[in-house]
């Protein structure tokens, strides 16, 4: 019940500071059945609209890295990290380089 939950917190669209602290969440949780969960709210957490949402994404496909790197592969995160590093925003590109 706790995954959905943070699920729909993930895409709440009046609040992105609920939709970080919720992809974050999910990304410090090192259950190798949560990361198949986290996947979907992590691609959509790397285009956000919203700068802060698209720098947590880039700390917790790092920690996806660590604790299940199948999946990282599987969804192509590496992919989409690299986009991050030519992000206007400077926390953004920041944050993407740490998680290289």
């Amino acid at each position: 019940m706790v995954v959905n939950t943070f699920r729909k917190d993930a895409t709440n669209k009046e609040n992105p500071l609920l939709r970080a602290l919720a992809v974050r969440t999910m990304g410090c949780l090192n259950v190798p059945l949560i990361n198949e969960y986290l996947c979907e709210p992590l691609e959509k957490a790397c285009n956000d609209e919203d700068s802060y949402v698209r720098k947590t994404a880039a700390i917790c496909i790092a920690k996806l890295h660590d604790s299940s790197p199948e999946l990282l592969e599987k969804w192509g995160f590496l992919d989409k990290l690299k986009d991050l590093l030519k992000d206007g925003n400077a926390m953004v590109v920041a944050n993407a380089i740490a998680a290289f």
